[in-house]
């Protein structure tokens, strides 16, 4: 095993699956965010794993809106604007070059990720605790959205928060048309 999460963009049954990206742990924050709309845990179309669900969804349409307005909200943030402003480029770019990666649905896949540590933590309490992080993720997002604080890092606490501030490349994307996992011509 390669030990990477895999995003991918589907449709609404999850038949048609896109490669987007794919990364080592930990799980990026933009993965998080993009998740964080109508957001569900669901079976892996990986790894036959019949114990729990070991997959996360969320809304394509409504993701990438949350992490374009949350991007924007950082530019007016005392971090580094030419990366924040180099995330949305990138993600923008990928997608206006890859429309056919613009479908209903963003799916995760970390069971990779999760098998690290599946002996000392079942890989679907993993996923559970994922689904919840996200969750949470998301709704800091929208009352930071909501809110505008001035100083967010100063505004809200919260862990993410605090790891963004320390390495504000943890936003940065790694877009890509084939993944290792690939479901291109599903």
């Amino acid at each position: 095993m390669a030990n990477r999460a895999y995003l991918y963009s589907g449709d609404k049954e999850l038949k048609k699956l896109r490669d987007l990206s794919e990364s080592r742990h930990p799980i990026p924050l933009i993965y998080k965010i993009v998740l964080g709309c109508d957001t569900k845990m669901t079976n892996s179309r990986i790894w036959d794993y019949d114990e729990a669900p070991i997959a996360i969804q969320g809304d394509f349409k409504k993701g990438i809106e949350k992490l374009y307005q949350f991007l924007d909200y950082l530019k007016t943030q005392p971090i580094d604007l030419q990366l924040v402003a180099s995330c949305k480029n990138e993600t923008s770019e990928f997608f206006s070059n890859h429309p056919d990666r613009q479908l209903d649905l963003f799916l995760l896949e970390a069971g990779e990720i999760f098998d690290l540590t599946g002996d000392i933590d079942p890989i679907g309490n993993q996923n559970k605790g994922l689904f919840d992080e996200i969750n949470k993720i998301s709704e800091d997002i929208s009352e930071i959205l909501k809110n505008k604080p001035e100083n967010v890092f100063e505004a809200v606490d919260s862990y993410w928060l605090k790891t963004l501030k320390e390495d504000i490349e943890l936003i940065t994307p790694y877009w890509t048309h084939v993944t290792y996992n690939s479901f291109n011509k599903s």
